[in-house]
């Protein structure tokens, strides 16, 4: 492939050098970036000494593909990674560690990691019978699966925003312009939510939002499990930067 001239100069940049692209989509980011992870090899650089993150393991394909491609020593070697998927790697190995800090019932005990299925199911397992005991959401006509996903969804973006997730239904009660007759509904919201987290803490279940949570706020200020990553991994390219969040913006910040 023939490259630009600034594609070269990114591609053969000192290592010493911090690198920021901006640009449109289609301008050729991720081509001086993929080149560049191939300079670095070339170089000698050890390829379990560079991690290329990415916002979804979607936007990971054309580095492996090119990767793959490439003849380039050990290039299949170098590790892609969502942040979401660096939290699960990282409390997977220093639970023990921090277990008590988060506050589960069994520090002893492993986590169990849910998948987004299983959070449905034991929102509908835990959650449902309180909403009916409850009279929860009486005037919302949506389904409970959908309900669920709100939570969910409220959650996550609490935990990757960076705000306490028991405040969410008085962020989105200050938000509301409407019937303030209707607002109760985010309070049910909130009390569901932190049921479900409650449930989370009694039998060590882990969905997205708590583990985000947890990566943050106890194993990124562990200073063992910062060196873990910051020693591992002495380059990182960081592809579509504007579609991370702001908990991930700032432990990019501190990790540069």
């Amino acid at each position: 492939m023939r490259l630009l001239k600034t594609q070269t100069t990114v591609a053969k940049d000192t290592l010493d050098t911090t690198v920021f692209l901006e640009g449109l989509a289609g301008t050729g980011k991720t081509t001086a970036a993929i080149e560049r992870v191939k300079q670095l090899l070339r170089d000698g650089i050890a390829a379990d000494s560079i991690l290329i993150l990415v916002p979804q393991a979607t936007l990971a394909a054309p580095y492996k593909d090119a990767l793959r491609r490439a003849r380039v020593e050990n290039g299949a070697n170098v590790r892609t990674a969502t942040m979401g998927s660096l939290a699960y790697q990282m409390i997977d190995l220093f639970w023990p560690i921090i277990a008590e800090d988060v506050g589960v019932a069994d520090p002893l005990d492993r986590p169990h990691f849910l998948s987004l299925e299983l959070v449905q199911y034991y929102m509908t397992r835990f959650i449902e019978p309180e909403i009916v005991k409850q009279d929860y959401f009486n005037s919302v006509s949506v389904t409970r699966n959908r309900l669920y996903t709100q939570i969910v969804d409220n959650l996550n973006k609490a935990a990757l925003v960076g705000f306490p997730y028991d405040t969410f239904g008085d962020r989105l009660k200050s938000a509301w312009t409407g019937d303030s007759a209707q607002a109760y509904v985010y309070d049910d919201a909130q009390a569901c939510a932190n049921l479900f987290r409650q449930m989370c803490r009694q039998y060590n279940l882990l969905d997205f939002s708590f583990q985000m949570e947890i990566f943050a706020n106890h194993l990124w200020r562990l200073a063992q499990a910062r060196r873990y990553l910051t020693d591992q991994y002495r380059h990182l390219i960081v592809d579509n930067i504007e579609e991370e969040s702001p908990t991930t913006h700032g432990i990019l910040a501190d990790w540069l």
